[in-house]
């Protein structure tokens, strides 16, 4: 590939500014068809950051027609220039089997240099991977480590799984009441489950005092948050408070 001139490169960044102009709606009406064309041309004019974000466009049918195939290709081609979202988002194809054949060993490899420059969602993965064995050797407290990198930075998935794994004492030692604190951080940042275990913790009196109010006040946020059970264990401690 004949490398690009400055005034490619500065034309591409140009184009993807516009893109992401369009995308979000700043200063204009929202339009993801030109976003997608604008980042299009630019990728074509070799920006990296245009070519993960189309691989996203085709991932997720912004713009376009959902295609993971495609996706999967601009992924690897904005990894092959060194785009570090473009490899994490490339690792998830591989993960998931999404637009390529699933393989956790290619994903985990393609995860290093993601996690060597602090990504949260990568140490996120790579510690899934780690903790159920997923291309790689199952090790529950590296596994833990890498969760914990995670939800100290704010991903809430991470969170939760800390959540869980100090609940249990998978890879580390177990404790309820650190565990429903990572719960309600999670919680507080829409994770379903979470909420729904912090209810489950003050109902039972699991790392905090007993506390049926509390319950039913988390109970409906995982209810609202969209959880299936949490309105059913909500009608259900409103059912032995009448009898009561």
């Amino acid at each position: 590939m004949q490398k690009a001139s400055h005034y490619q490169k500065k034309e591409a960044k140009r184009l993807f500014a516009k893109s992401t102009q369009y995308y979000n709606g700043d200063g204009v009406r929202r339009n993801w068809r030109l976003a997608f064309s604008f980042a299009k041309r630019a990728a074509a004019l070799g920006e990296a950051t245009a070519m993960d974000a189309l691989g996203s466009c085709y991932m997720y049918g912004i713009g376009v027609k959902r295609n993971p195939v495609r996706a999967a290709r601009f992924y690897k081609q904005g990894a092959t220039n060194g785009n570090l979202s473009g490899q994490y988002n490339l690792a998830l194809s591989y993960a998931d089997g999404s637009g390529v054949r699933r393989s956790y060993r290619k994903a985990v490899k393609l995860l290093q240099k993601p996690v060597q420059q602090g990504m949260p969602e990568a140490f996120h993965m790579l510690g899934r991977f780690y903790r159920f064995g997923k291309g790689v050797t199952k090790n529950t407290r590296k596994g833990y480590r890498l969760l914990l990198r995670a939800a100290q930075q704010g991903v809430p998935d991470a969170m939760f799984s800390v959540g869980y794994c100090l609940s249990r004492g998978e890879g580390t030692n177990p404790n309820a009441k650190e565990a429903i604190e990572w719960y309600k951080r999670a919680a507080r940042k829409g994770h379903k489950e979470a909420a729904y275990n912090v209810a489950n913790f003050y109902e039972t009196g699991r790392g905090v005092n007993q506390n049926l109010k509390a319950a039913k006040r988390w109970y409906r946020t995982a209810a609202r948050l969209g959880d299936g059970d949490a309105q059913h264990s909500l009608d259900r401690l409103n059912t032995v408070n009448v009898g009561r």
